[in-house]
């Protein structure tokens, strides 16, 4: 069952039964029509269809109507007001109506496409919605995905090829996003941390992007990373993607959380424990950003390198204790305060890795499914960034708009540092650890960035972004996608920020 063959079979969209997405100007062709109507283009609708005059259209969120329209079924829907359409409620908009359809089994549906901007997120939230957990299931056969168009009596001539280009964009952010997804979905049993180091030196070598394995000997000075897996049979490992840029003087890191399974170690997550399998959603959020990024051919602003540090979280005689000491790659040693908050020690070996091995790195981003104190404070729907840079801080609010994803900043104040040690320089766990829990992780992860000897300020801008609460693990309110699998978070934002 699921053989590294497999899993790699399974991210191929091929194998995924997703609907065919086009484009037309005609809806009379379908077998079904979805109309979206908002308040502002109400009137407009009914002038433009005398058959929706009797429904005395509204375009508020309450109305719903079906109609037959020259012998089609057309499905009427009131969205509300259409200046409050973002990226984000359009690809949920989008996700929702197929799934409505997908549940009555139609073969192929026209819906209804008020904007050309709107076909891209149109198309990721099709693609998102159609992806079913059956797919982990070998026996069955699955029904064919219905194809549905994207209509709009301008979609003709130049406004036609822009549309199918819009299209072909969104379905590379549908794939990526999917990866990420399915990654996570993957039974923790068999994407151990030398499956997921093959998945991923495979699908770089898929993309053409150079990839470097970092040996064991290599990884031995790697101490906090090395120590995550003590109690696990399944060893540590760290891969590094680079996609260079020419003439490039400076460099990005990206480095993404891979805990292939977290048991919260020694001193246990309890009742929390299910789910724990998509504890490495940030590395699997980063893979699928280089994804989007090379095969949307992105052009990067500098040189960046995308590293993966990968570890079990688990419990045994070897194990991570409370109170252990580690030395990170940089020399600075860390007191473990409890084997729970283990993701920040891995990923802050990796900025270390980084570090020793690249010239004049920049910026480094860092995202991961961090602290539940993230859930508690933004719940599911926001992603928590700390940054120590407020320009970067607001260009990361911006990308999250322009891709979809919220995102609330929390402040950067020193005053919050209490990962205090009295026999290390740090601990791995704030002092009044349930007080912004979120925010003492992102300054932890921030005292391994790149300083300068003399100062101590800090040489490169750093900005790290929590996930826990936006991955939506549980999704069982979800109505734009399938229970099963997360939202996908994380590779809009990124590619916005990596990207000219």
């Amino acid at each position: 069952m699921l053989t590294v063959s497999d899993i790699l079979k399974l991210t191929d969209v091929k194998n995924q039964n997703l609907p065919k997405v086009g484009v037309d100007f005609n809806p009379k062709k379908y077998q079904v029509f979805y109309l979206p109507v908002f308040e502002e283009t109400a009137k407009e609708m009914m002038q433009a269809h005398k058959a929706l005059k009797i429904l005395k259209l509204t375009g508020k969120k309450s109305e719903a109507h079906e109609v037959v329209v020259d012998g089609q079924l057309w499905k009427v829907r009131g969205m509300g007001k259409k200046k409050h359409m973002d990226a984000r409620r359009v690809r949920r908009m989008f996700g929702a109506i197929y799934m409505k359809a997908q549940a009555v089994d139609f073969k192929t549906i026209g819906i209804w496409c008020d904007e050309v901007e709107w076909a891209r997120f149109a198309t990721v939230g099709l693609h998102v919605a159609a992806l079913k957990p059956s797919i982990f299931k070998p026996k069955g056969v699955l029904k064919k995905a219905p194809d549905v168009s994207l209509i709009h009596e301008n979609f003709k001539g130049k406004v036609l090829t822009d549309v199918k280009a819009k299209i072909k964009q969104g379905g590379v952010v549908a794939e990526s996003k999917n990866l990420m997804r399915l990654l996570g979905a993957m039974p923790p049993n068999r994407l151990t941390t030398d499956a997921y180091a093959q998945v991923i030196n495979k699908l770089a070598k898929q993309w053409g992007v150079k990839v470097k394995d970092v040996s064991k000997r290599d990884l031995k000075k790697y101490e906090l990373l090395n120590a995550v897996s003590l109690g696990s049979t399944h060893d540590s490992r760290l891969l590094m993607l680079t996609i260079p840029v020419k003439g490039s003087k400076t460099s990005t890191v990206v480095v993404g959380k891979g805990i292939c399974y977290d048991s919260g170690g020694m001193q246990g997550k309890g009742s929390h424990m299910n789910s724990m399998k998509e504890d490495m959603a940030g590395s699997a959020s980063v893979l699928a950003t280089v994804m989007n990024l090379v095969k949307n051919k992105l052009k990067l602003k500098e040189t960046t390198h995308f590293l993966l540090p990968l570890a079990e979280n688990m419990m045994g005689a070897s194990a991570n204790r409370a109170d252990d000491v580690w030395v990170a790659g940089d020399g600075q040693t860390v007191e473990i305060e409890h084997t729970d908050a283990e993701g920040r020690l891995i990923m802050g070996d990796a900025i270390c890795y980084a570090k020793n091995n690249l010239k004049k790195i920049d910026k480094v981003y860092t995202i991961a499914t961090l602290t539940g104190s993230c859930v508690l404070a933004l719940g599911d729907l926001y992603t928590g960034t700390i940054c120590n840079d407020e320009g970067l801080s607001a260009e990361a609010v911006e990308a999250g708009k322009r891709s979809g994803d919220l995102i609330f900043t929390a402040p950067w104040d020193m005053e919050y540092d209490d990962n205090n040690s009295p026999v290390a320089d740090v601990a791995n766990l704030g002092q009044k650890a349930r007080e912004a829990g979120w925010i003492k992780a992102g300054l932890y992860l921030a005292r391994f960035v790149p300083k300068d000897k003399k100062t101590g300020e800090h040489t490169a801008k750093f900005c790290h972004f929590d996930i826990a609460g936006s991955i939506d693990m549980d999704g069982s309110g979800a109505a734009h996608r399938h229970k099963g699998f997360s939202s996908g978070v994380g590779i809009g934002f990124l590619s916005e920020l990596l990207a000219e």
